[in-house]
């Protein structure tokens, strides 16, 4: 037959069994904004933990009221010059990627996008990654991606 312990002598034990004055660890900061430098309603990225997510980039022109002219190619580059800004204001780079979300306008794109995406990482290092078609995207472009990158909090 066991004997059951009274809760409030299971809590004075487990108290009693910590050092005093002991400290657990810190508890993690909420999520720090980064505000955007386009006069639209959303943060250029947000950091929880050791994650920063990115919002989405247009390969739109700097000012972001129009994307850069001349389809995929042009757009997807621009796109990725954007994020790489927004990287780099932060401490990281590409290599720091590890998801992606990416929407075509037209899913005919997704080869010409996929070359131009494989310039941007290294081989054996790409982002888990999806891929969709979308019915329109902001400003008529043909293009945007979202991303998750790695940032270690200090502490």
């Amino acid at each position: 037959m066991s004997r059951l312990i009274p809760a409030a002598a299971l809590c004075a034990a487990l108290a009693l069994a910590a050092p005093l004055g002991a400290k657990g660890p810190a508890p993690a900061p909420g999520p720090v904004f980064s505000p955007s430098e386009l006069p639209y309603p959303f943060s250029s990225a947000v950091q929880v933990g050791d994650v920063l997510y990115l919002s989405g980039q247009l390969g739109a022109e700097d000012g972001g009221g129009k994307v850069v002219p001349g389809g995929i190619g042009p757009e997807s580059e621009q796109m990725f010059r954007r994020i790489g800004q927004t990287l780099t204001q932060h401490g990281l780079s590409f290599d720091d990627v590890f998801k992606c979300s990416v929407f075509l306008a037209d899913m005919a794109d997704w080869p010409a996008f996929n070359t131009i995406y494989a310039r941007h990482f290294k081989p054996g290092r790409y982002p888990a990654r999806s891929a969709m078609g979308v019915n329109g995207l902001a400003l008529g472009a043909r293009v945007e991606m979202e991303c998750w990158a790695h940032k270690p909090q200090k502490r």
